[in-house]
């Protein structure tokens, strides 16, 4: 599910667009934003219907090797891969194929070099020689291959990762939360379980799924007001000096200081510090850390926030 931190992160690409166009366009951002979102989850599908095509590849490629006059070692191994329990409750899925469906997603078969090169480090990985030479199969040894091969092989796998920059812009920033969602779907397969227990909503709640929308307003519609509160802490700073990211990222935890109850004043702060990190400067953490500490303590000081009990703790 897309948690706070990604939603936080999608909205900073929104007001940063935002800011950058001449047409000020609020509702065409919000709609950009809601479909970043599901673009969001097809990622999350298309990652398992590369594990469906890989499923798929090595069949064909054993049943192939099957009708050889000559069979080397690897060509039994391919079979040990082809009979893993967790990538055929996958491949079984009805409603992965559904979704699978429903977004469209049929890059593979134009995508065969893709697929090859993927393949290629799956099968030559030091984690895939001693997976094919267990003899007796379980599920515990399956799943466990199939987690450490993703995690290792397919996950970093360079072709892949240009493959989705390509597809769709918010892909790269979307893949790691992706890719560890897969794998905790991966984990929590039981050996009972009759289906493989996909996530099957893009929020965690509907307080999540309003979070970013309401977010996004009230930054851009007080945006001026936003301004002003940061130039009284930055005396020695016009905001034109304040590089935009960090600057829209100020305004963002502002915003959450002032008009969202429920996020205590440290959750904001420790959660724009984070992204900081990953998308500005290194000198920027230390900046806006100070800023919010000085506006934070100002509004404590004042009574200005009005946060109700859960963003009390």
């Amino acid at each position: 599910m897309l948690n706070r931190r990604q939603l936080r992160i999608k909205v900073l690409e929104v007001v940063y667009a935002y800011d950058k166009s001449s047409e000020k366009d609020l509702e065409f951002q919000i709609k950009y934003f809601l479909k970043s979102n599901q673009n969001f989850y097809k990622l999350y599908i298309t990652c398992f219907s590369l594990l469906n095509e890989l499923l798929f590849f090595s069949k064909n490629l054993h049943s192939k090797n099957q009708n050889k006059y000559l069979i080397n070692e690897k060509d039994f191994s391919l079979g040990r891969f082809c009979n893993n329990q967790i990538l055929n409750k996958i491949f079984e899925s009805d409603w992965l194929n559904q979704k699978i469906n429903d977004f469209e997603i049929d890059y593979w078969s134009n995508y065969s070099e893709l697929i090859f090169s993927v393949w290629k480090d799956i099968i030559d990985s030091e984690i895939s020689l001693k997976y094919f030479k267990i003899t007796s199969s379980s599920f515990e040894s399956d799943q466990s291959y199939l987690i450490n091969i993703y995690r290792k092989s397919i996950a970093p796998n360079k072709k892949l990762y240009e493959f989705f920059e390509d597809k769709e812009i918010s892909w790269i920033n979307d893949l790691p939360l992706v890719n560890s969602l897969v794998l905790s779907s991966i984990k929590n397969m039981k050996k009972n379980s009759k289906k493989f227990l996909f996530m099957k909503d893009i929020y965690k709640n509907k307080e999540d799924a309003d979070f970013g929308v309401h977010l996004i307003k009230k930054v851009i519609e007080n945006k001026s007001f936003l301004e002003d509160e940061i130039s009284k802490v930055t005396l020695n700073w016009d905001n034109d000096r304040i590089a935009q990211i960090d600057l829209l990222l100020l305004q963002m935890c502002l915003a959450e200081f002032l008009y969202f109850k429920s996020i205590p004043v440290k959750v904001s702060i420790n959660e724009y510090l984070e992204i900081a990190k990953e998308y500005s400067s290194k000198k920027s953490n230390v900046f806006i850390n100070g800023i919010l500490d000085k506006l934070s303590k100002n509004y404590i000081k004042q009574g200005t926030l009005k946060k109700n009990k859960r963003g009390l703790q």
